[in-house]
């Protein structure tokens, strides 16, 4: 089965605020205003590559994420306010990959959760990297795990 073409072209977006088109936003249909993210459009407006790259990034912290809370409700305007980062010259956007907020854990990051809920995931990944496997067996042992229990979390 094909793959399903976004509605909005990440390219074609960014070419337009890019060039400053004003009135790019009124000429799209009712599907493709609904594809239209701000925010996702946001963080690719200010990540350009090349000398104008701090220009983008201050263009769209000032224009377009100060005081988001008071335009969100409001996408023309939100577009208009993104039109006037552009330089008049299309730039080049990486591509910048959404953050993914679904970690999977392993049994052996949710046993480290379950004694120390305080800690961070970051904060637990390093436990898991300056520690032996046998070090954790260690210190599930010493908080009264049975041996079942350990073979669960950690494998044979």
């Amino acid at each position: 089965m094909a793959k399903k073409q976004p509605a909005l072209p990440l390219k074609t977006v960014m070419a337009a605020i890019d060039k400053r088109d004003k009135g790019w936003y009124n000429r799209l249909s009712a599907e493709q205003r609904k594809a239209f993210s701000t925010w996702m459009m946001m963080r690719y407006a200010s990540s350009v590559q090349g000398k104008n790259a701090a220009h983008f990034i201050f263009m769209v912290n000032e224009l377009v994420n100060k005081n988001f809370e008071e335009v969100y409700k409001h996408p023309e305007l939100q577009w208009l306010l993104m039109s006037m980062c552009g330089t008049g010259k299309v730039e080049f956007h990486p591509y910048i990959k959404p953050p993914n907020s679904r970690k999977k854990k392993n049994k052996v990051m949710e046993f480290l959760l379950e004694l120390f809920p305080t800690l961070k995931s970051d904060e637990l990944e390093m436990m898991l990297d300056i520690n032996t496997k046998e070090e954790l067996k260690q210190l599930a042992e010493a908080h009264g795990y049975d041996d079942k229990s350990i073979k669960d979390i950690f494998g044979k």
